[in-house]
């Protein structure tokens, strides 16, 4: 009779040990399909965002001139009708939702910001910090760190005994060196967006300022900031506001004759007329993926096309 209950134990411990295992088993089971399951869902929001940000990109970014040309248009012909300048539109705002995804879009034309690399060439690095102090707000400000990838033309050619002896006409710069190649050589990032407030400020805080522009600032889309921070690099602060003044009052006026006036000297114009210009070929758009709940797939991408047609493009993501 004991052997019988002592057997009848051991099998009631049997079975409750296989529950337990069963109970172990499957809990292991849910909680790995679990896993996958957010990890799938992770990966489709991934790749949502990743092809949804390509083909905004092969949509908009090789029609930027036309788009802008277009603005420009409608600007000049809304200043006619109203008899008061309406500024041209340099940079494009929108969003849009696809399969769960907010694309955020920034659509801009980088020749129409300040070229910092021309800026670090022709002045070179305290003053570029001083004209950064300037054009951005006192908050971006704080978070610039320069940290230029070659050293500033204006020190070679002084460096050489050549550009600031008298007689010698300096010669045409076919195209200069890129001392800043992204805004992580130019600002302290994570202070930047601890500073804003947020990581996806860097847009809004570059918004007059391009590492990505091409031969000159396209005076008739930049702002008067812009313009006159550019001129400040050649003429006194009060020659720059002149010449600000005077064209933003005849904005129709060839940019050639308004710098035979001001300029001084053919040095004077030959500085002024590689630091402005009136076309634009290098254009930006910037992309913001976001979902609920997951990491935001940020993108830039610059389009640049030379004087043969060719068009380059550069892209980074963060």
């Amino acid at each position: 009779m004991n052997s019988k209950r002592r057997r009848s134990g051991y099998v009631l411990l049997a079975v409750l040990a296989v529950m337990v295992l069963m109970v172990t088993v499957l809990a292991a089971l849910s909680d790995h399909s679990l896993r996958r399951a957010l990890a799938a869902a992770d990966a489709r929001i991934r790749l949502q965002q990743r092809l949804g940000a390509q083909s905004i990109e092969r949509a908009l970014l090789p029609e930027a001139a036309k788009v802008f040309d277009r603005l420009e248009a409608q600007a000049d012909a809304a200043s006619q009708i109203n008899g008061v300048a309406v500024p041209p539109v340099k940079q494009v705002r929108g969003a849009i939702t696809i399969g769960g995804v907010t694309f955020d879009v920034v659509l801009a034309d980088e020749d129409a910001k300040l070229n910092l690399n021309q800026v670090y060439h022709m002045t070179g690095q305290r003053r570029t910090e001083a004209v950064l102090a300037k054009v951005l707000g006192p908050i971006a400000a704080r978070a610039v760190r320069l940290q230029p990838a070659t050293r500033p033309m204006t020190a070679a050619l002084v460096d050489s005994g050549e550009g600031n002896r008298e007689g010698n006409s300096e010669q045409p710069v076919t195209e200069i060196p890129r001392a800043f190649r992204s805004w992580g050589e130019v600002f302290d990032l994570s202070r930047l967006s601890s500073g804003l407030g947020s990581d996806a400020a860097l847009p809004a805080a570059t918004g007059d300022l391009s590492c990505w522009g091409g031969d000159g600032l396209n005076v008739r889309r930049a702002s008067e900031t812009s313009i006159q921070a550019a001129v400040a690099c050649v003429l006194s602060d009060a020659g720059a506001r002149r010449l600000v003044s005077r064209y933003k009052d005849n904005p129709k006026t060839s940019l050639a004759i308004l710098l035979q006036q001001e300029a001084k000297t053919e040095t004077e114009r030959m500085r002024l007329g590689r630091m402005l210009a009136e076309t634009s070929t290098h254009f930006s758009l910037w992309i913001d993926a976001s979902a609920v709940a997951r990491r935001s797939l940020r993108t830039f991408s610059v389009t640049q096309t030379d004087q043969d047609g060719f068009t380059q493009n550069e892209r980074f993501s963060f």
